[in-house]
């Protein structure tokens, strides 16, 4: 009965939806706990896609790429599968979902056997057109072994032209560092170019990161505390060392262009002063110059416990970079003790997104705006849980942060922001109260926005690892 009276309740809307295009999808089998990097692809008027994958090993091992289609009403229509399993002595490694185009997305695979000595990078087409996936591999190493295997890095430029692939091989201590790189085009997943970039130092590739113009960034980790980063830029015709001014430690940059010039933004540590925690400033950076331009400080990252920050939305408007960023800090748990056991304590390593804010840098790279995005403390839970999603309509960000309490009832909403009016934001209360049940969850950054019907659809997870989708019209 509570279940019944809790979907009665989702249909009391405010004023900024239209109460006759509120449509709650059909619910479907989805846990959180192995369904990972879910994402929302292949969207259009008629259908969109969630992409997720499971890598588990053990008695229940499963290592499987999972599309569900769902139609305008948000039902399931459909779900297609694909086993990335070779056999039970292969470990795999995955590397990001991305779409290729409107129809195809591609799953990058790193598979790496111990008993066969090799190291495969696979990739995983889908297209929704025949609704069946194929598998291609785009390189393959030999291997000392499963733990001396080397690593693979992936990434996708911003504009969305190209992808890098970096295959660390395995070395010992005081020996050449090589990586194999390649850098393909982002819709056919042809080869552009292939080279080896050689490293005689003792600092190790961290990040790998691709520039708008086709470049592969490797952010290169010394091994002693107080030295500082470098840059290895590499193309198809040159290995250039970039370095900075001063002793500081960057986090994964994110590559941004302005014209045809191309700069980094990454938080950072310096390496003299009073630090203020690992992402105590965000740097502003012209690779062509090998120059740091601003190194701002910025408020809100220096949890101690933060262990990375991620950039999701750019959006490159008014002669402004605006991105938002996203902390990932762990959280301090307690010893556990196993059933039957006196003093058998383990400790199980839990994250939560958060803090989060929409950082504004005019183009000659100062942070003229830390927009601190206000996030529900009791929904951020990592993987899936994200702190926030954002929609770019009309010029609004429309910032979703899930389930919160007011005055002891909870709602779901979400806030406004409006650039044009120095960022201020307005709170929605879409006042479908939730009968004071806090077992439904949203996930926050699963959401879209259609503008030929002029719908949001977001996305809610309930206890009995289910999901289903909600779309309403928007009238603001």
């Amino acid at each position: 009965m509570k279940k019944r009276i809790t979907v009665v309740c989702l249909l009391v809307v405010s004023q900024f939806f239209a109460q006759s295009d509120f449509i709650i999808g059909s619910k479907f089998d989805f846990s959180p706990k192995v369904e990972l990097d879910a994402q929302l692809v292949l969207k259009d008027n008629y259908n969109h896609y969630l992409v997720s994958y499971i890598n588990t090993d053990g008695i229940q091992a499963k290592h499987q790429i999972t599309v569900r289609k769902f139609d305008q009403k948000n039902n399931l229509v459909d779900t297609f599968t694909q086993n990335f399993a070779i056999d039970l002595f292969t470990l795999h490694n995955y590397h990001g979902a991305y779409e290729l185009d409107a129809n195809k997305i591609v799953v990058f695979i790193e598979s790496y056997s111990g008993k066969r000595k090799v190291a495969e990078i696979f990739s995983y087409i889908f297209d929704k057109t025949s609704g069946k996936f194929t598998a291609k591999v785009l390189a393959s190493y030999p291997i000392l072994s499963a733990g001396k295997s080397g690593a693979l890095r992936a990434s996708r430029s911003q504009n969305g032209n190209y992808f890098g692939l970096v295959y660390q091989k395995y070395n010992v201590k005081k020996e050449p560092e090589e990586n194999d790189c390649m850098l393909l085009n982002a819709k056919t997943l042809d080869v552009i170019w292939k080279k080896t970039a050689t490293f005689q130092d003792e600092s190790a590739s961290r990040f790998l990161t691709v520039t708008n113009s086709g470049k592969l960034l490797l952010v290169r980790d010394p091994k002693s505390y107080k030295e500082t980063n470098y840059i290895s830029l590499i193309d198809d015709k040159n290995q250039e060392t970039k370095n900075f001014e001063e002793k500081l430690k960057i986090h994964r940059p994110i590559a941004i262009s302005i014209g045809n010039k191309d700069y980094l933004i990454a938080f950072n540590y310096k390496d003299k002063g009073i630090r203020r925690g690992d992402f105590g400033y965000v740097m502003f950076y012209d690779l062509e110059q090998g120059k740091v331009l601003y190194n701002n400080d910025i408020d809100g990252f220096g949890n101690k416990d933060m262990k990375e920050v991620l950039f999701s939305n750019v959006i490159m408007e008014n002669n402004e970079i605006r991105l938002t960023a996203e902390g990932k800090a762990k959280l301090d748990v307690k010893p556990t003790t196993a059933p039957g056991s006196f003093n058998n304590s383990f400790f199980e390593e839990k994250f939560i997104y958060g803090p989060a804010s929409l950082l504004v840098f005019s183009n000659e790279g100062t942070l003229k705006k830390n927009v601190v995005i206000k996030t529900n403390d009791a929904n951020r839970e990592a993987d899936l849980y994200h702190s926030f999603g954002l929609l770019n309509i009309k010029g609004n960000y429309y910032i979703n942060t899930g389930l919160y309490n007011v005055n002891f009832k909870n709602y779901y909403g979400y806030y406004k922001i409006n650039p044009a009016d120095n960022f201020e934001s307005t709170t929605l209360n879409f006042n479908f109260i939730i009968d004071n049940d806090y077992s439904f969850r949203s996930a926050n950054q699963l959401m879209s926005y259609t503008p030929d019907t002029n719908k949001i659809m977001m996305t809610r997870t309930s206890p009995d690892n289910k999901m289903f989708f909600i779309s309403m019209a928007l009238n603001q």
